[in-house]
């Protein structure tokens, strides 16, 4: 019997993607003479954001590209960032029927957890797993598992929630059902390479899974 659910941030519950698509514009335009590509970046979506800089950023200082991320971000989350359609009423009813609720995401704890406050969802949520808790980040099992075992649950009985390839591969590490959010460009592809059997057209629909 699932008991625990599990979700990811960005993609998942929040419509983050175009202030990450316009972050990553910025740094390309001032670092890269504005050779992106909107695919490429899409698919790092899910990667923690200090791999992908350290990797796509080599050539300049960490710091500096960072913080030049940052910057564009500055008072733009409350208009570019939004919860996807029937997040709130999903998390209160799966609190209401005791089932625990978690986090674990490839996003700074900081950020995630005043992102959570923002929207006053911070008190539905148990535990809070982000990139700063772990070594080994998603598709790695640690994230997940570090939430099955602070939740005292297990991964039989869990559900993880997410948007992305690194969130279907970690869900398959950790021995945890996978379930797909559908709302994202490459949903389709990504149900049918890894068999995904439970892919949401809106968040409502968990209810039916539980």
């Amino acid at each position: 019997m699932i008991d625990t659910v599990i979700f990811d941030f960005d993609g998942t519950l929040a419509d983050t993607n175009q202030l990450i698509l316009n972050s990553f514009k910025h740094i390309y335009n001032k670092y890269h003479n504005g050779k992106w590509n909107e695919d490429y970046i899409l698919g790092t979506f899910g990667e923690p954001l200090e791999l992908t800089l350290k990797r796509d950023f080599k050539n300049f200082r960490y710091e500096d590209v960072i913080g030049s991320y940052r910057e564009y971000q500055v008072d733009k989350f409350d208009r570019e960032v939004s919860l996807y359609e029937t997040v709130e009423d999903t998390i209160k009813y799966l609190k209401s029927k005791d089932v625990k609720i978690g986090i674990a995401t490839s996003r700074l704890k900081s950020s995630t957890i005043q992102a959570l406050e923002k929207y006053e969802l911070d008190k539905y949520f148990q535990v809070v797993i982000s990139a700063d808790d772990v070594i080994k980040h998603k598709p790695d099992k640690e994230p997940l598992i570090k939430a099955i075992n602070e939740l005292k649950s297990t991964a039989d009985n869990t559900l993880y929630v997410g948007d992305s390839k690194f969130d279907m591969e970690c869900a398959i590490n950790a021995k945890v059902t996978p379930v797909l959010v559908g709302w994202q460009k490459k949903s389709d592809e990504l149900a049918e390479k890894y068999n995904i059997k439970h892919v949401l057209g809106k968040m409502w629909d968990l209810t039916e899974i539980i």
